[in-house]
């Protein structure tokens, strides 16, 4: 296949774009960067810059492509959500959407397929409730960003591509996403719980991440949302005592949700203390096969003993 990536040079996009590139698609990388885009993946892949380009002229330069996959958007945890760090969250998302589906409006023959990014944040915090993709939005800021990013490309059905929404979880890897920030304080001798523990944490491991998204690229008939999550679903006490087992480390102090509150305002409340019992069942129904589903094995190969961390 021939595959557009937005977002390519991002956390999820360089784990996809090489593994896409690997099997022997096509990839087209669409950067603000091209010279950054080169740096990240050399000549494995085309580099097609956007400065600069109006979206006729994108529109011709992607002609043929069968796919187009839409990574782009700020960040949500490289810093404080100040009010401007919250307009550049949902803005970057919403310009990035509109840009895809210029392009697509302005291309003669059009893509068939659009993977549209989105997060579990859609859901807001729920509890103890099970949710799948059908379940209803929450309440809170990244709830109304995950609807309006969702949105930002729908109007490509009415052109004829058929689109894949996916809601990823919180991604586990050893180079980057919220696993090295767990498990920072146990490398410390102070292994630490953030919040009560009990709350539900949608984990995901990044094979599984850039695996479902390659899956479900190539499955022609999947189409609609998908949540990106591992079958087993974990409470942060589970989590945590999962990395100190694989770091032989003790958990020692909880620190309460309060803290994480006040030190973090409404980010620690949506993206640290929030309860997400979220559910892959159409990756399940359409037989997506996870690498790591468990999650003593995930932490296991992320952390294994020795101290030799793998992606």
């Amino acid at each position: 296949m021939k595959i557009a990536i937005l977002g390519a040079t991002g956390y999820i996009g360089k784990g996809l774009t090489r593994l896409l590139s690997g099997r022997g698609d096509e990839v087209i990388v669409l950067s603000r960067s091209v010279d950054h885009a080169r740096e990240v993946f050399g000549d494995e892949v085309r580099a097609l810059g956007l400065a600069g380009r109006n979206k006729t002229e994108l529109a011709h330069e992607l002609s043929g492509v069968d796919a187009i996959v839409n990574l782009a958007g700020e960040n949500i945890g490289s810093s404080l959500w100040t009010k401007a760090k919250r307009q550049r969250i949902l803005e970057s998302r919403l310009e990035a959407g509109r840009l895809v589906s210029g392009i697509i409006s302005s291309m003669v023959r059009r893509p068939g397929l659009v993977v549209q990014a989105s997060a579990v944040g859609y859901y807001g915090s729920r509890g103890e409730e099970s949710l799948e993709e059908s379940s209803c939005p929450g309440e809170g800021f990244l709830a109304d960003v995950a609807g309006q990013w969702e949105d930002s490309t729908k109007d490509v059905e009415s052109l004829g591509a058929r689109r894949v929404i996916i809601r990823t979880g919180v991604v586990f890897s050893s180079d980057g996403g919220a696993l090295p920030k767990l498990a920072m304080p146990y490398n410390l001798h102070i292994g630490t719980v953030l919040g009560s523990g009990d709350q539900w944490v949608p984990w995901i491991h990044y094979h599984d991440t850039i695996g479902a998204i390659a899956f479900l690229i190539h499955n022609p008939t999947s189409s609609g949302v998908y949540n990106l999550v591992s079958p087993t679903p974990a409470r942060m006490d589970d989590i945590c005592s999962e990395i100190g087992r694989a770091l032989g480390r003790k958990t020692i102090v909880h620190v309460p949700g309060l803290f994480l509150r006040i030190g973090m305002g409404k980010m620690a409340e949506e993206t640290i203390l929030p309860s997400q019992k979220v559910a892959p069942a159409r990756l399940l129904e359409e037989g997506y096969s996870f690498s790591h589903a468990k999650l003593d094995e995930a932490i296991t190969h992320i952390f294994p003993a020795g101290g030799q961390t793998h992606a």
